[in-house]
């Protein structure tokens, strides 16, 4: 979550390098320019006022934020609920593919129907990975598309009860005791429900070269662990995913990697403890990349290209996720790493990061918020982000040059703006020493950290504010 170490990299570096809730001004507040309801008119806005609305609004940005300190505290019970049941929720969607993979296996691509009994003794003659407390699951075949709804009470193996091996010298007198539950230790009971769950994959392994799965609408997986806590998972819409081979083989015989792997996650909901991550979106584009150093080579599936768009709500809060991530770099040919990064290969890539949404932070009510990070590096020695922030009615921007990228010692110039054209540009963050609160070719005061740590605005009014960390 955003804690005030966004605030470092990304909105106060020099102003407000160590976070900050609030600070004290003897500046009073600016009026407004204009012309007001009733028709007179009001004083314009000075730039001296300007200066000061900066410095007040990035205190504001910075106090919200920094609020955030304690997201894990005011979050603490139903993170903990989903970190229990995400592994309840990951064994359930392991049975019931170990169920897709035995009834097509079974099915050899003809249109079947499977009963309970059928699907246990399948699962039970070919994993004791499982052990049935009740079971009506169901299934049906037709080709590659398997569909499964019911419901089961399990336990899931935890190991071999090697004092019953021994005493029973298993090895000796029974054929593959290693898979007879009667060796096996069995825990951790769940009821597994399977609401019209449908898959279409390549189950049975013969030789192809693309390999295409599908996860169809209005699927539902849901768990309910022995402590009683639930989750599901469900598909409000169809997600895909492809596999691309240069060789026509089976998945047995194959060592080799795939040519191209695409994958397109969509309308995906996760439930638990009153939290709801609904994935709108993930995309990605994976190619195969050879390295080169020296005389070795290495081949590598790598993502070229991925987008996330999703939502988090929880109680009266919010947020909301859309960033994307690009490659550019001309990966056809090898790529050689014998000595890292060099003007002529060194990743060129596009960030795009959206979040908004409804967040407490340090208010006692959610207040609406903003973050926009658009990044990009196209040059071996820089690159560059704008980066916007909004806090109900309190905007920032602020413009990033990242520089001496090819050195250890990298160096980071920020501009910070207002809206109203006042600005505060440091140049080397890292040394900061003090910066002019700008705006045009004036100066309305200055900005320096003092003994005690403190970041402080000091206006040609002598009036100051104080940023504390």
């Amino acid at each position: 979550m955003l804690k005030k170490t966004l605030l470092v990299v990304m909105c106060g570096f020099s102003l407000v390098a160590c976070g900050g809730g609030g600070g004290g001004s003897s500046s009073s507040t600016p009026t407004t320019g204009g012309t007001t309801d009733n028709g007179s008119t009001t004083t314009p806005v000075s730039d001296l006022d300007k200066a000061k609305k900066l410095i007040q609004t990035t205190n504001s940005i910075v106090a919200y934020y920094d609020g955030f300190q304690d997201i894990s505290e005011q979050y603490k019970v139903p993170a903990q609920v989903i970190n229990e049941t995400a592994s309840d929720l990951s064994r359930a969607t392991g049975l019931l593919l170990a169920i897709a993979e035995v009834v097509a296996e079974d099915a050899q691509g003809q249109t079947k129907s499977y009963t309970t009994q059928q699907i246990q003794d399948l699962i039970e003659a070919n994993s004791a990975d499982y052990k049935f407390v009740s079971n009506t699951l169901t299934a049906k075949v037709a080709g590659e598309t398997i569909t499964i709804s019911g419901n089961a009470k399990l336990q899931y193996w935890q190991g071999y009860d090697w004092d019953k091996v021994t005493a029973d010298q298993a090895w000796s007198k029974v054929e593959a005791w290693f898979n007879d539950p009667t060796y096996s230790i069995y825990a951790d009971e769940a009821e597994v429900t399977a609401s019209n769950l449908t898959l279409v994959a390549p189950f049975v392994d013969t030789p192809r070269t693309t390999y295409n799965f599908k996860i169809q609408k209005d699927g539902k997986i849901s768990v309910k662990n022995q402590n009683n806590q639930t989750a599901s998972f469900s598909a409000t819409a169809e997600s895909t995913a492809s596999i691309v081979y240069a060789s026509n083989d089976t998945i047995e015989n194959r060592e080799d990697i795939p040519a191209k792997a695409t994958i397109s996650l969509k309308g995906i909901m996760l439930e638990s403890a009153g939290a709801q991550f609904a994935l709108t979106e993930l995309t990605s584009i994976a190619q195969k990349v050879t390295f080169k150093s020296g005389v070795e080579t290495v081949e590598q599936l790598l993502p070229l290209e991925l987008t996330l768009k999703g939502t988090v709500t929880y109680l009266q809060e919010s947020l909301n996720l859309d960033a994307t991530i690009k490659l550019n770099n001309d990966f056809s040919k090898p790529i050689d790493v014998s000595l890292g990064e060099t003007a002529t290969n060194f990743i060129n890539a596009n960030l795009a990061v959206k979040l908004s949404g409804k967040l407490k932070g340090a208010n006692a009510a959610p207040t609406p918020f903003n973050l926009d990070i658009s990044a990009k590096r196209a040059e071996f020695v820089q690159g560059t982000a704008t980066v916007t922030l909004k806090v109900d009615q309190n905007a920032l921007s602020i413009d990033l040059i990242a520089r001496n990228l090819d050195q250890e010692q990298k160096i980071m110039d920020a501009t910070i703006r207002h809206a109203n054209g006042a600005f505060v540009q440091v140049n080397d963050i890292q040394n900061f020493k003090s910066a002019a609160v700008q705006v045009g070719n004036s100066s309305y005061g200055t900005v320096t950290k003092n003994s005690s740590g403190q970041y402080v605005a000091k206006f040609t009014d002598n009036s100051f504010i104080y940023i504390t960390p």
